[in-house]
């Protein structure tokens, strides 16, 4: 015992302390990589929600600024400031009116005045507090700064007459370069802050706020300004003060906190976002300790597990061989040392080898103790034989010579034996392993298929299986894909006809086979416009898009396939950036797994997969994908949510033949008209041309403009029949803005909406102006026409 003892001391503890550093290790890497990815996702994020919400801030702040810069343009308003007498005061009432009609559409507006250039306020529009000849604005320091020449922004005040906080937005009016007044407009800020700051109250551990070039903080998510505002944090908002933008970490009420900022550019104000990395980080040190104490109970198995495997192996059959041994101490060879029901091993040989030695040594004793009973006996002769004494002794060592050669070259046949039967299961074993692949691969489908007849049921089997290992090449294929090798067949294709097509297939029923919860519906434009690319490469994206969404539901589902033209007016970044223009757009969604946000990034690359080994292909399936739309010049978009599902996008460019082919086989029989004049208004040179061709191929009086401000321009000097008013138009007036402006001078103008979009507020909006219909990018003739009919038909 003492020496099993000794043994497992010198063998087991430094086996144990090495596996117990080795968990030690790993916990400690684990969580320091864990704490570090996470800061490094949340410096990320908070980085990026500041920078985003603070140029939604500028894009706010600008968009009023143009709107006030487009009001000062209005004639009632200079006419106002200008004016005297009757004329003055018809124009002040006009400007009252202006105002009115203009905050309808702006809630947020506490007000909207009108001052000259004393700082007297003679016009505002009408609600509970009336500025006029109440509010002189010549001490406020934005009315100074207006009378230079600019759209100035103050700082966040108390109102006068509401005691409520505002901001104001002035911009200088002036006539003849000489400056008459200024326009203004009242913000409430308790309404400006519920737009901006609301939706980060439901933010954990963490609050956004905002502070302005005096370091106050102005408004916080988490309502606690006045804390913040505390001098002790002075050095905190100092720091936010010094540059533009950043990110750093400092202690706040006793936790550690990330601070994100970034500052505006059409304001002196600073969005900020607080983000506590104590309270944000806490769940991990949680999993550290559970990990801890599950480490400790791994730990303790294993080394029970390995002392009774040591136990079972190694000591107590350490202690039967010396027991044995004691045994043959005393002479007593009959004892052998048992041998346990377990697979040989190492102690297993040398059991063997032992009691083979006490065999041996016992067959030798025997045939000593013989040897010497006839040595006596011959002893006892020789003195009666002498003679032949040496006749003896040399044929009984001619004996032995012999008996030992043969035992030796008994032994060299047992090793040689020993070594040829492993060496021959070794070959066998490959040898029969590699005839049965390739006689199963290669051979055996084509031998059955020649001894079956055609009608066989069994002929069509075969031949999957043939046409399996033919498929093995389009590995091949996705290698030169992914090597971007390009297309090189280019014909015009129906993504409607693949995808009717892959769904009849083979390996589409297979797909319904291996996954019969999943569920796969189509909703496919029937009038889809053809794209120019290889029939092939895009088959095999459809399958691979729809295999993908398959394999991301384990527990089944639906899958969704459509297709539809799109028109994008701008570019659009989504996974991608999108140019502007025509595409045929595929879409494949499914209610999978999703992918997780730091995932999304890496799902076209080679070789990658978030599926079980040996469920997901080779890992090449999207990254084919993305190689093919590259190949055809398109691109692709990616949105998924965790636990929800994925949504693959292809946007793939329309061919300009079959386009134009399918709009000659349009009908016109309806949609002519009778010399009636429109108006088009589209910023893209390649629309307006569409747009003009369709309308003159119709029968009407066409003119064109390239923006808002020139349809408005052009509706001034001659009223037309129709307008056809595209929403997006670069920088300038919008569709929306433009027909406002337009109806001023032309009451009841008829016009249809055209975008590249989905329908928005603004497009609603301008439809409860007056525009009779919305219609959607791209142009289809017959549409077009009977749209442009049936407004010009309305009585």
């Amino acid at each position: 015992m003492a020496y099993r003892s000794s043994l497992g001391k010198k063998m087991l503890c430094p086996i144990v302390a090495i596996i117990a550093l080795g968990l030690a290790v790993v916990l400690v890497v684990f969580h320091l990589n864990a704490r570090n990815v996470v800061q490094q996702a949340l410096t990320k994020r908070l980085q990026r929600e500041a920078h985003l919400t603070a140029r939604l801030l500028d894009n706010w702040v600008q968009a009023r600024m143009t709107d006030l810069v487009n009001w000062s343009e209005q004639e009632v308003l200079t006419e106002a400031l200008v004016e005297s007498g009757y004329y003055g005061k018809s124009a002040i009432q006009g400007a009252t009116a202006f105002f009115d009609s203009v905050q309808k559409g702006y809630p947020y507006f506490d007000s909207i005045f009108l001052a000259n250039a004393r700082g007297e306020v003679i016009a505002s529009s009408s609600n509970d507090y009336p500025l006029s000849n109440i509010i002189v604005l010549a001490d406020r320091p934005y009315f100074k700064e207006a009378m230079q020449g600019k759209t100035v922004v103050s700082e966040v005040l108390v109102s006068r007459l509401a005691g409520n906080r505002i901001f104001t937005i002035t911009t200088p009016i002036a006539v003849k370069k000489q400056f008459v007044g200024v326009i203004s407009v009242v913000v409430d800020f308790a309404q400006f802050q519920a737009l901006f700051l609301d939706e980060f109250r439901l933010k954990q551990y963490g609050y956004a706020f905002l502070t302005d070039k005096r370091q106050r903080v102005m408004a916080s998510s988490g309502d606690n300004e006045i804390p913040l505002s505390d001098p002790k944090n002075a050095d905190f908002l100092q720091r936010i003060a010094a540059s533009d933008s950043g990110l750093f970490i400092h202690r706040l009420d006793g936790k550690e906190t990330l601070t994100a900022f970034q500052h505006l550019h059409w304001a002196d104000w600073s969005f900020n976002i607080n983000q506590s990395l104590d309270d944000t980080l806490q769940p991990l040190a949680r999993i550290a300790q559970v990990s801890a104490v599950g480490a400790v109970v791994v730990l303790f198995c294993i080394s029970w597990f390995i002392i009774h495997l040591f136990r079972a192996l190694i000591a107590m059959r350490l202690h039967d061989m010396l027991k044995v041994i004691g045994d043959i101490k005393i002479g007593q060879f009959a004892q052998r040392i048992p041998q346990p029901p377990v697979r040989a091993d190492e102690i297993t040989e040398l059991t063997d080898s032992f009691n083979g030695m006490i065999e041996q040594l016992e067959h030798t004793l025997k045939t000593l103790h013989g040897e010497i009973e006839v040595r006596k006996n011959a002893e006892a002769v020789l003195a009666d034989h002498q003679d032949n004494l040496e006749k003896i002794i040399e044929q009984r060592g001619a004996e032995l010579k012999k008996e030992i050669l043969e035992r030796q070259r008994a032994e060299e046949r047992l090793v040689r034996a020993e070594k040829l039967e492993m060496i021959g299961a070794l070959a066998g074993g490959v040898a029969h392993d590699l005839n049965n692949i390739l006689s199963g691969i290669v051979s055996y489908p084509d031998l059955l298929l020649l001894k079956l007849p055609p009608d066989s049921p069994l002929a069509r089997p075969l031949r999957t299986i043939k046409e399996s290992g033919e498929k093995a090449a389009a590995i091949v294929q996705d290698l030169l894909t992914l090597a971007r090798r390009g297309v090189t067949v280019k014909t015009p294709v129906n993504l409607n006809e693949l995808i009717e097509a892959y769904l009849r297939s083979p390996e589409f029923a297979m797909l319904r086979a291996n996954h019969p919860g999943v569920r796969v519906t189509t909703d496919c434009s029937p009038d889809l416009f053809h794209v120019l690319g290889s029939p092939v490469h895009l088959s095999k994206t459809v399958m691979n898009l729809v295999i993908n969404a398959a394999e991301a539901m384990e527990h089944g589902g639906l899958i969704r396939i459509a297709t539809e033209n799109r028109y994008v007016d701008n570019s659009l970044r989504l996974y991608e950036k999108i140019g502007q223009g025509e595409y045929v757009v595929l879409e494949v969604a499914d209610q999978g797994s999703g992918i997780k946000p730091e995932d999304i990034d890496k799902i076209f690359e080679p070789f990658y997969t978030s599926k079980k080994m040996g469920k997901s292909g080779t890992g090449l399936g999207m990254a084919v994908v993305w190689g093919t739309v590259k190949d055809h010049l398109g691109y692709v978009n990616c949105e998924s949510r965790v636990g929800v599902g994925s949504t693959f996008t292809i946007y793939l460019p329309v061919t300009s033949q079959v386009y134009q082919r399918q709009m000659q086989e349009s009908s016109l029989e309806d949609c002519r008209g009778q010399g009636e004049h429109i108006l088009v208004v589209d910023d893209v040179e390649e629309q307006r041309e569409i747009a003009a061709a369709i309308l003159l191929e119709l029968g009407y009086r066409v003119t064109t403009a390239a923006s808002g401000e020139e349809a408005v321009m052009l509706a001034r000097r001659e009223r037309f029949d129709l307008l056809l008013l595209d929403m997006i138009l670069g920088e300038g007036l919008d569709g929306l803005d433009a027909y406002r402006a337009i109806l001023v001078h032309a009451p009841g103008q008829r016009a249809i909406i055209t975008s590249g979009f989905s329908e928005t507020e603004r497009i609603a909006e301008a439809m409860r102006l007056g525009v009779g219909q919305y219609i959607k990018k791209p142009y289809m003739i017959a549409k077009l026409g009977r749209a442009i009919r049936e407004e010009l038909e309305k009585s």
